[in-house]
C-alpha cells in the first residue's frame, strides 16, 4: 500500500508540481495580457466593484461574450486574499493540475491492465508543449477542458458500472461546464455519446442513453438556473447574446474568426510536439494501427478526435483555443504508443537536434534581428535562453534512456523549458505593456470628477489596473469627439498612435505601450492640437 502511494505520489504529484512552478515564473516575467486577459479580468472587477454577482458587464453595458464562471472564481480569490493579480494565476492552474489528474484516472479507465502507460500519463499530458502553454493564460479554455473531462469520466464510469454517482457527476460536468464556456461543452462530448456503441467494448444499452440523456438535462436545467434569472436582469440584448447569438452566430456564420473548414489541420503537427519528432511516438503508433480497432481505448480516442474535429471545422468561427480540450485526447494516444512501445531503450535525437539548432538560432538572433523589429530586445536573454535549450538538446540527442519513464520525464521537462524561454526572451517587452501606471493615471482623473472617453472600441483594460469605478465615454466619430471637448473642455480622450508617428507631448497626460501602438491619454482641449 505505502509502495503504491509512493509510486503515486512520484508519477502525479511531480508533474503537477512542475506545471506550478512553470505558472509561478511565468506570473514573474509577464504581466497579464492585452486585450483578452485584461478584459475579464476588467469584467470581473465590474462585478466586485458592483456587487452585481448575476451579468457580468462590460464598461457598465452587460456582457454576453462568455458565462460567468470564471468571474465568479476571480471575486471569490479577491474576497479570500484581497485585490491583486497573483493569486488569480493559480485559478488556470487548479483546472490544468486537475486535466493531469483526470488524464490519468480516463487512462487507467481505458487501460486497466496497462500499468506502464499508468506511469508515464501525467508526465506526457504536461510534456504537451501547447497544453503547458495554454495553462499559463487566462482564459476560460484550460478551465472548460476539465469539465470536458470531468464528463468523459462519468460517461465511461457510467458504461463501466452504471453507478448512480457516475450520473451525478456527469451531470455536474455538465453544468459547470456551461458556466465555464457556454453549451459548447455538449460539441466535445456528442460524438463519443452518439458513438458509444462502436468504441465501448461493453454493449451500452437503452439505459446508457436514456440515463446519460436525463444527466444532460440535469445539468443544462442547472445551468439555466444562472441563465434565466440572468436573461431578466439583463435585458433583451443581453437574453438574445447569451442563449443564442454568441453560439450560433459563431456556428453558421462567424461574426469574429471566420476561417475555412480546413483551418485545424496544419495544426496538428503543433499539437503533438514534441512527440511527433520522436520515432517511438510512431513505432507505437504502427503497433496501434495493427490491431485494427480492436482496443477499446484506440477506439474511444479515434471517435474523440475525429468527431471534434469534424464539428468544429464545420462551426464558422475558429481559434486554436477552442480544441484545446482534444489535447488531452492526443495526450492520451501518445501515452498508449509509448507503452505499446517495446524497445529496449529510447532516444529523441531529432527532437535534440531541433533543440541545438533553435539555440544557436537564439544566441545569434540579436545580431541579425535588431534593424527589422521595434521592440525592446534583450540580448543577454537571448543567450542564456539560447544556451540553456543547446546544451539540454545535446543531452537529448547523446542519451540513450533504458526505462520510459525516464525518457518521457527529460521531454516533459524540455517543454517547461522552451516556454519558460521564449517568455524570458519577451519578458522585458510583455513588461512595457502593463498597463497599470497609465490606468492610474486615469483613476486620477475619475477621482477629480474629470470624464474621460475612449475613441474606438474599448476592450475594458484599464478597468481593474486603475480600479475605475465608472465607465468611460466611448467615442465612435469625429462628430462625437467635437461634442465631447465642447461639454467636458477639462475632460481626456484615450486614443491610439502608431509608435513612428510623433505627436505634441504638451497635448498628452500619460501615455504607455499598447501591443504595436502606443496608447495616449490626451487632454480634451488640446485634442485638435496632438498632431501639430
Amino acid at each position: 500500500m505505502q509502495k503504491r502511494l509512493l509510486l503515486r505520489v512520484k508519477n502525479l504529484l511531480i508533474p503537477m508540481l512542475l506545471l506550478t512552478l512553470l505558472i509561478v515564473v511565468i506570473s514573474y516575467l509577464k504581466p497579464f495580457l492585452i486585450i483578452d486577459e485584461t478584459r475579464y479580468i476588467g469584467v470581473a472587477w465590474e462585478m466586485f466593484n458592483s456587487g452585481n454577482y448575476l451579468v457580468p458587464t462590460l464598461n457598465g453595458v452587460p456582457y454576453d461574450h462568455k458565462p460567468p464562471l470564471l468571474f465568479w472564481l476571480i471575486n471569490l480569490d479577491w474576497h479570500l486574499f484581497g485585490l491583486n493579480t497573483y493569486t488569480l494565476r493559480f485559478i488556470p492552474l487548479l483546472f490544468g493540475i486537475g486535466i493531469v489528474f483526470l488524464n490519468y484516472k480516463i487512462y487507467k479507465l481505458l487501460w486497466k491492465d496497462d500499468k506502464n502507460g499508468a506511469k508515464i500519463v501525467a508526465w506526457v499530458t504536461i510534456s504537451m508543449l501547447l497544453f503547458s502553454f495554454y495553462t499559463t493564460l487566462f482564459m476560460f479554455d484550460i478551465m472548460l477542458s476539465f469539465w470536458v473531462l470531468l464528463a468523459m469520466y462519468g460517461g465511461l464510469k457510467i458504461i463501466k458500472d452504471g453507478k448512480l454517482w457516475s450520473y451525478f457527476i456527469f451531470a455536474f460536468a455538465i453544468w459547470f461546464g456551461i458556466l465555464a464556456k457556454s453549451p459548447v461543452i455538449l460539441a466535445h462530448l456528442l460524438p463519443l455519446y452518439l458513438f458509444a456503441n462502436f468504441w465501448s467494448a461493453k454493449e451500452p444499452g437503452k439505459s446508457f442513453y436514456i440515463g446519460a440523456l436525463v444527466a444532460l438535462l440535469i445539468g443544462v436545467a442547472l445551468a439555466l438556473t444562472w441563465m434565466i434569472p440572468a436573461a431578466k436582469m439583463g435585458g433583451e440584448a443581453f437574453a438574445r447574446g447569451i442563449f443564442w447569438e454568441q453560439y450560433a452566430g459563431r456556428a453558421v456564420d462567424a461574426f469574429a474568426h471566420k476561417r475555412p473548414f480546413w483551418w485545424y489541420l496544419p495544426w496538428v503537427p503543433l499539437i503533438l510536439f514534441p512527440w511527433l519528432l520522436n520515432s517511438n511516438f510512431y513505432i507505437g503508433l504502427k503497433e496501434i494501427t495493427k490491431s485494427r480497432f480492436k482496443d477499446e481505448g484506440v477506439r474511444f480516442l479515434f471517435v474523440w478526435i475525429v468527431g471534434t474535429f469534424i464539428i468544429f471545422s464545420l462551426i464558422s468561427g475558429k481559434q486554436l483555443h477552442y480544441i484545446v480540450p482534444e489535447f488531452s485526447a492526443f495526450a492520451l494516444l501518445i501515452t498508449r504508443t509509448i507503452s505499446l512501445n517495446k524497445k529496449s531503450f529510447y532516444h529523441a535525437r531529432v527532437y535534440g537536434a531541433l533543440l541545438i539548432i533553435v539555440g544557436i538560432g537564439f544566441i545569434v538572433a540579436p545580431w541579425f534581428i535588431k534593424g527589422y523589429i521595434r521592440v525592446f530586445l534583450d540580448s543577454k536573454a537571448f543567450i542564456v535562453s539560447g544556451i540553456v535549450l543547446g546544451l539540454y538538446g545535446v543531452f537529448l540527442f547523446i542519451k540513450k534512456f533504458k526505462s520510459k519513464e525516464s525518457f518521457v520525464k527529460v521531454v516533459a521537462i524540455s517543454s517547461i523549458l522552451i516556454i519558460v524561454s521564449i517568455h524570458y526572451i519577451a519578458h522585458i517587452y510583455l513588461h512595457k505593456q502593463d498597463l497599470t501606471k497609465f490606468s492610474q493615471a486615469i483613476s486620477k482623473l475619475e477621482q477629480k470628477g474629470i470624464k474621460v472617453a475612449h475613441y474606438g472600441k474599448y476592450h475594458n483594460q484599464y478597468q481593474y489596473f486603475g480600479r475605475l469605478k465608472k465607465p468611460l465615454v466611448i467615442l465612435w466619430s469625429k462628430k462625437s469627439i467635437e461634442m465631447f471637448i465642447k461639454n467636458n473642455p477639462n475632460g481626456a480622450i484615450i486614443t491610439y498612435k502608431k509608435r513612428d508617428i510623433k505627436y505634441n507631448k504638451d497635448a498628452v497626460i500619460a501615455t504607455t505601450k499598447f501591443r504595436t501602438q502606443n496608447a495616449l491619454l490626451v487632454k480634451a482641449k488640446m485634442w485638435k492640437e496632438l498632431n501639430k
